[in-house]
């Protein structure tokens, strides 16, 4: 071989050498990078856990309520119950009346309210009897009538008591009523006189009158009870009586002009001129 071909030999010979040399570098360098990339993405492994917020309810605004206006109820029937009368009334019965009381403290008027024998109640209380005083029109309602009687506290005890009145016709039939009459607060050595005034009671002529007294069951270790009063009362009925006139008048003056021409045609007057 010459020597131009051996120079040419060895220059191929190197040149293959380097590049084999640089492939094998290049692949040993690939290697390395990639064991020692290995191990570092080992140690840099991490797992992220992303969680979702929870939602949170957000509150419905609530309207608040508005107020309703207040509205005060109107009582009904008279702004305010009559002293002594009972608010608590039945309609269905008959009509009630007017309630009055007065404390009477002239002792001479006192003793004369009480009569001259008062029922004494087991010397806790006296009681007089029940008077009607009539109050008669010419209307047909017949004006009114008063019931009323005097209490007297003789113990030394404040104490409440009731009353009640009623009126009843010739026949039994109760026609005017007041219930529960409230006799508060009788204070020791104090007379009352209590009342009740009915109106309109209607052209019935004779009437009855009752009063029923309830005390307290008890006052000062005394047993006391209910006790009941009555008297009679002549209502005029002047309405009918003067209906009645007045029929009358009218049939007495028809009758005496029928009798006056009777007579006169007896006498042979009537058609003779004057």
């Amino acid at each position: 071989m010459s020597r131009r071909h051996w120079g040419t030999a060895r220059t191929a010979l190197g040149v293959s050498i380097l590049v084999v040399a640089a492939i094998a570098s290049l692949a040993a360098t690939t290697v390395g990078r990639a064991v020692a990339a290995e191990p570092e993405a080992d140690s840099n492994l991490s797992v992220t856990v992303t969680e979702e917020p929870v939602p949170t309810p957000i509150a419905t605004p609530t309207a608040s309520p508005t107020p309703s206006p207040t509205t005060t109820p109107r009582p009904s029937g008279p702004p305010a119950t009559p002293p002594g009368r009972d608010p608590d009334r039945n309609p269905g019965r008959p009509p009630g009346g007017d309630v009055e009381q007065e404390t009477i403290t002239d002792p001479a008027e006192a003793e004369e309210a009480l009569g001259d024998k008062p029922s004494d109640l087991g010397g806790i209380l006296a009681l007089s009897g029940l008077t009607a005083t009539v109050s008669p029109t010419f209307t047909p309602e017949n004006g009114s009538i008063t019931l009323s009687f005097t209490v007297r506290n003789t113990s030394s005890t404040t104490f409440n008591s009731t009353a009640r009145f009623w009126i009843t016709n010739a026949v039994g039939a109760r026609i005017a009523e007041e219930q529960h009459v409230r006799v508060n607060k009788l204070e020791p050595k104090e007379t009352r006189r209590i009342s009740v005034t009915f109106s309109s009671l209607g052209q019935f002529g004779v009437l009855n009158g009752f009063l029923q007294f309830t005390p307290p069951k008890q006052v000062e270790n005394t047993q006391l009870s209910t006790i009941t009063r009555d008297t009679l009362i002549v209502l005029p009925p002047l309405f009918g009586l003067s209906v009645v006139a007045g029929l009358g008048g009218l049939g007495g003056l028809l009758w005496w002009g029928s009798g006056a021409r009777g007579t006169r045609s007896r006498l042979g007057l009537e058609g003779t001129p004057a």
